[in-house]
């Protein structure tokens, strides 16, 4: 690991000092070193979809799951992971589990990934849970080894490696150290990570450097690196990043696609500027209120400079549920025990949070980045901009909250 994370108040603090210092941008700093992004199957969008239940609390809504899903997939993402932990995938019973799977590979076809959450330490209902999956048509699981914080780096791989010789399905190991309490080394991740089985890693923190270990360890291996997060995905990317399984993309499946693809086609000051604008949902993501503009600020700051920072263990659960019941997906938003019900005090915060992104517009969010030209020239003489679908007019990029697109092709 790399020690202690950076306090908020001084990463505030360099905030201030690099910007009366004149810093270059992120943008310069990218382009300062080359970065070598293997090429994986794996790569994309992926919203950690979330497990909508009964108002009694007993069973799945097929209905609101199936509209969530619709939602999402209508964003251009590039696949699903199902019961994470913002897919509540520790506390549903095996009945609610088979349904929720059944369910979205119905609801997402053959041509779009299915990922499987597994959140144990008991290496006899991973096996189960694993087999499940195949059985169901998944095309991958994630596994987070939780319930045993104490255990060793051996332990650990060695559940992994338990698991990868079953050869049943492709692996993602999930590193969540905030929420299982390991104590892993970065020699530890990119052991369990090389094992044969074992396809990617999901990154749930906001340690960049630890991140940067993990990938310099396995380079060349042929991994998925996949943020837990949109809102560090640039600098995610600029590590050799393929992506994030994320809860933005829950929520605002089409500007996180369209940010990600920016990146892919070097448009790295429009994806910029897209994730900027995806602080909006801090106000749902946290249990704190904490202003947009701060957390952008405070985190944009740290990724830029590799300062590691608290990732924290929040549990929007129930925010982004009733965030979803705003945005037009009846959704209750019950969650499992013990997880915290949403309270009248976090009502008014989502209703707040989600008026702020049905106001955006994303053509003029993005258009925000300077025009970057094709060094083509056309036949009349003039030159094509790569920011094209900027032309389209006011308040056009509303409509990418309920894009049918795939997110590719500008808004």
């Amino acid at each position: 690991m790399f020690g202690r994370s950076l306090p908020w108040s001084n990463v505030i603090l360099l905030a201030v000092l690099s910007s009366l210092a004149g810093h270059r941008s992120w943008m310069h700093n990218a382009a300062a070193k080359e970065t070598c992004r293997e090429p994986s199957s794996w790569s994309g969008i992926y919203p950690t979809v979330l497990a909508p239940f009964r108002c009694d609390g007993a069973g799945i809504d097929v209905p609101a799951l199936e509209k969530q899903l619709q939602h999402e997939l209508k964003g251009g993402v590039h696949g699903l992971l199902l019961l994470g932990t913002i897919g509540e995938g520790e506390y549903v019973s095996d009945e609610e589990r088979f349904e929720i799977i059944t369910t979205t590979i119905r609801v997402a076809g053959p041509k779009i990934p299915v990922i499987v959450g597994i959140h144990t330490s008991d290496l006899e209902t991973a096996q189960a849970q694993l087999v499940q999956a195949k059985d169901t048509g998944a095309a991958a699981v994630l596994v987070k080894y939780a319930g045993n914080p104490s255990a060793s780096g051996a332990m650990v791989l060695g559940f992994m490696n338990a698991l990868s010789e079953m050869n049943v399905l492709p692996i993602f190991y999930y590193h969540f150290p905030s929420n299982t309490g390991l104590k892993l080394t970065s020699g530890d991740v990119a052991n369990i990570l090389s094992l044969p089985g074992v396809v990617g890693i999901k990154e749930s923190t906001l340690n960049l450097r630890e991140v940067q270990a993990h990938i310099a360890l396995t380079r060349g291996q042929g991994k998925t690196y996949l943020s837990g997060s949109a809102l560090n995905l640039t600098q995610f990317m600029d590590l050799g990043g393929h992506g994030a399984m994320c809860p933005e993309a829950v929520l605002l499946p089409g500007p996180t696609v369209q940010a990600y693809h920016a990146y892919c086609l070097s448009r790295k000051e429009e994806a910029r500027c897209l994730q900027s604008q995806l602080f909006v949902m801090t106000g749902i993501l946290r249990d704190r209120s904490t202003s947009p503009a701060v957390s952008r600020i405070v985190l944009n700051t740290a990724e830029n400079h590799k300062l590691p920072i608290p990732m924290g263990n929040d549990h929007p659960q129930a925010r982004m549920k009733y965030a979803l019941n705003c945005l037009g997906i009846p959704t209750a938003p019950t969650v499992k025990c013990p997880l915290p019900q949403l309270t009248a005090k976090e009502c008014r915060r989502v209703e707040a949070a989600v008026a702020k992104m049905q106001k955006i517009d994303w053509c003029e969010a993005a258009a925000k980045a300077p025009a970057a030209p094709y060094t083509k020239e056309l036949e009349d003489g003039g030159l094509l901009l790569k920011s094209g679908s900027f032309i389209l007019g006011p308040n056009v990029g509303r409509d990418l909250l309920r894009s049918n697109g795939d997110g590719k092709s500008g808004f």
